[in-house]
């Protein structure tokens, strides 16, 4: 399936360009809506040959990219607060989280996520690969379910749809 993305963003590359170039669009953003139509076009086309599978597991990587962004975001202003108030006593904490991913890619993917939001970092993954630790700069009230559960519920539910 990665193999099909690919070629799908090259041939959408080569017909944008060449709309672009046939019409000699001079505007950045008719490029850009030529390039968006092409590519909604094949993957309307390509969904009724994969199943849909391919278009639901696209959704999927739009999905954590955006959660991926907000986490970041919410986790930079964080940091950031942390740093300029006077006398906060961080409560870090290192917790392993249970994992349902199997395959070494979801797992990578996950912690590398974790590892590249700010506050967290990625420790080690256990040999038999069914557990993850982490650190956490900060988990209020010493709640460590609700720092595990963010993370199962955040960025490994939404690998899982990328994954099915």
């Amino acid at each position: 399936m990665r193999k099909t993305f690919i070629l799908h963003l090259v041939l959408c590359s080569a017909i944008s360009y060449g709309l672009v170039n046939l019409f000699s669009f001079n505007f950045l953003g008719l490029e850009i809506l030529a390039l968006l139509i092409v590519i909604f076009l094949l993957l309307w086309l390509s969904s009724f040959i994969y199943y849909r599978s391919y278009f639901n597991a696209l959704k999927g990587v739009i999905s954590l990219a955006f959660y991926f962004l907000k986490e970041l975001i919410i986790s930079n202003f964080r940091v950031i607060y942390f740093i300029l108030s006077p006398g906060h006593k961080f409560r870090p904490a290192i917790l392993e989280l249970p994992l349902s991913l199997k395959s070494e890619f979801s797992i990578t993917l996950l912690a590398n996520l974790i590892t590249l939001t700010p506050g967290t970092i990625t420790l080690e993954i256990s040999k038999d690969k069914k557990s993850l630790f982490f650190h956490v700069i900060d988990v209020p009230e010493q709640d460590l379910d609700k720092a595990k559960q963010k993370i199962k519920n955040g960025f490994e539910k939404r690998i899982m749809k990328i994954k099915s």
